[in-house]
């Protein structure tokens, strides 16, 4: 999957649809799937983690976990997934059922 563009684990989407407090490393793409600082929490090693640690409140992880359910509800459920990949067969078919254009320069 990663050869055609970003493969997030699925385990994220779970447990955001969890409304947990996510703690992931980085990794290319997740800005498009999730906010850091908002809806997920980055770090790119464990000082980081740690920092992230010190820092959170009760209160932060709730709502950060809160705006991660929300946006796993919004756009990243199976039947999202399912509806992109009807459109995606069908916008293809639609392409192939198009007549291929002549050129007539003889």
């Amino acid at each position: 999957m990663a050869k055609y563009g970003f493969s997030p684990a699925t385990r994220v989407f779970e447990a955001a649809g969890a409304g947990a407090c996510l703690i992931t490393d980085y990794w290319k793409g997740i800005e498009t799937f999730f906010e850091p600082g908002k809806e997920i929490l980055v770090a790119k090693d464990g000082k980081e983690v740690e920092q992230l640690l010190a820092d959170l409140t009760a209160e932060k992880a709730k709502a950060i976990g809160e705006a991660a359910y929300k946006k796993v509800l919004a756009e990243h459920t199976y039947n999202h997934r399912a509806a992109l990949l009807e459109s995606v067969i069908s916008e293809k078919l639609e392409t192939e059922d198009q007549p291929v254009e002549q050129n007539s320069s003889s």
